[in-house]
């Protein structure tokens, strides 16, 4: 069961690929929706039934309506609402036929939930912490300062890079690292096509951390290359990067279009505003360049140093537009495959099936493994 940190039909995450990997393998993954009552815009306040449907083959959304919804980023949850998630979670696995579950919690607001249903039923807890929390701006400080009781208090605590190892790894033999990752096959359904002109392309959230600074230098400097951002734009100064004309914004770009973007890319971009938020981060849109062999150009981050003979990285907004320059010009088939290679190891199954095990080995009842899941059911 995924307590998760963004909604299912938003952009694509971490949570989302590990529940399609995990569901491949033969678990059935409740992922419960963060939205306590918005997804439900027509229904009457007084209808307040938990609603449970398949999305996928094993993957099932639970949604579940507070008579006063928190946005759920702003503050943790009231002792009622606790109750009520606690309560709907019992409907739902008692819809699938099970009382067994592993919970998998993404975000401090779900630790009080997750805690009384451990105590309760005894459903492991662990927690994945795939972010620098404090480095949201959206984020509330009390639910920030939570973290670290979701940490301590966990069975398990899951980290994507090893800068967050750093930071929460205090407990020897509690705490996995497992990065990032990326479906390989996805990213191989469209085939690269001719473009008049070399395309330096980004996938992802247009924000604070974004290095507008960066992009709008190697742009004027790239004149006959294109610059193509494809991402929701959350901060205003991306917004004067449309100014240029080589350089265009196409807002956020369904999940299952994205290899034909790509398709399009001679060069991915990771241009990072370094802070302790980008440190922290192991980008997932590495992997997905990788899985098409292009080269990447990347602001100086751990993670990505990682994989430095791969990538062309910078340390300041002037030397962005060089490393541009040579990604661009780069002609090594050899470099390519390698990035190819790296992408077909580093995948969402593999690191699945690293959690998969070790559930298994701490909890060998395997409480997430049933039989003849249904195709459907509503909780009522």
């Amino acid at each position: 069961m995924f307590l998760p940190m963004t909604d299912w039909h938003a952009r694509i995450q971490r949570t989302q690929h590990l529940v399609r990997a995990l569901a491949h393998l033969g678990h059935r993954c409740i992922f419960v929706n963060p939205h306590l009552g918005r997804q439900f815009p027509s229904t009457p306040l007084r209808d307040r039934v938990p609603r449970l449907s398949a999305v996928e083959e094993n993957v099932f959304e639970l949604h579940v309506r507070l008579p006063r919804e928190p946005v759920f980023h702003c503050r943790m949850l009231r002792t009622g609402e606790v109750a009520a998630i606690e309560s709907a979670v019992d409907t739902a696995l008692t819809a699938l036929g099970t009382r067994r579950a592993v919970q998998v919690v993404s975000f401090p607001l779900w630790y009080p939930v997750a805690d009384r249903l451990r105590r309760r039923a005894g459903y492991p807890l662990i927690y994945d912490c795939h972010d620098y929390l404090a480095g949201f701006t959206n984020v509330s400080r009390d639910v920030v300062c939570a973290e670290e009781e979701s940490i301590e208090g966990a069975d398990i605590v899951i980290v994507s890079s090893q800068e967050l190892l750093d930071r929460h790894g205090r407990r020897p033999g509690q705490t996995m690292l497992v990065r990032n990752a990326v479906d390989y096959e996805h990213f191989q359904t469209a085939e690269s096509g001719t473009v008049p002109r070399p395309v330096a392309g980004y996938i992802g959230a247009l924000d604070w951390w974004f290095d507008v600074e960066s992009i709008e230098r190697a742009a004027r400097e790239n004149v006959g290359c294109d610059f193509v951002l494809a991402g929701r734009t959350e901060h205003p100064s991306v917004e004067c990067l449309a100014k240029l004309p080589n350089v265009k914004l196409l807002g956020e770009v369904p999940y299952a279009e994205l290899p034909a973007l790509m398709a399009r890319f001679t060069v991915g971009l990771i241009p990072f505003r370094v802070s302790d938020f980008t440190r922290a981060a192991n980008p997932i849109k590495l992997y997905e360049y990788f899985s098409r062999g292009i080269p990447v150009v990347s602001s100086r981050l751990p993670e990505v140093d990682l994989m430095n003979d791969l990538v062309y990285t910078y340390n300041d907004p002037s030397q962005c537009g060089s490393q541009l320059s040579r990604a661009v010009a780069e002609d090594d088939p050899l470099r390519q495959a390698r990035r190819r290679q790296t992408a077909r190891c580093e995948s969402w199954a593999a690191r699945a099936s690293a959690i998969s095990l070790e559930i298994q080995a701490r909890w060998p009842e395997d409480p997430v493994r049933s039989e003849g899941p249904p195709s459907d059911c509503a909780v009522s």
